[in-house]
């Protein structure tokens, strides 16, 4: 399968379709949706702040950790999603560097609210 021919990088049913509306249509994907783009009702994460959140990617039973020394997860800050091309962009801090990267939504089978309205882990849970 090629990452360059429409298709998801997780082998996702949707390969091949040229259906704009069905390519991100997982709860995950609208979930992120929601909050990247402030439609969530009842701030779930962020309480009037841009959400922070832990992902844990398909196949993994733990949240993403992309500084490689097996600490905690990483608590990534949502910047933008796009719903048409199911790219997610987060950023996170390491030292004084602000680093940013970019996920396919059909890639992350779970997302956990790191914080709420600043105070710290929440532990609330949106897996899907």
């Amino acid at each position: 399968m090629s990452l360059f021919n429409n298709s998801s990088c997780c082998g996702g049913d949707t390969a091949g379709t040229t259906k704009e509306k069905s390519k991100c249509s997982g709860c995950v994907c609208e979930i992120l949706n929601q909050l990247a783009n402030h439609r969530m009702n009842g701030n779930l994460c962020t309480m009037g702040s841009q959400p922070v959140v832990r992902l844990v990617l398909k196949g993994s039973d733990r949240g993403l950790d992309v500084t490689g020394g097996g600490g905690p997860a990483t608590e990534f800050t949502i910047v933008s999603f796009d719903p048409r091309t199911c790219c997610l962009v987060v950023t996170h801090r390491e030292g004084n560097d602000t680093i940013t990267s970019v996920f396919d939504c059909r890639c992350i089978c779970g997302v956990v609210c790191a914080r709420n309205g600043g105070s710290g882990f929440t532990g609330t849970s949106v897996l899907g």
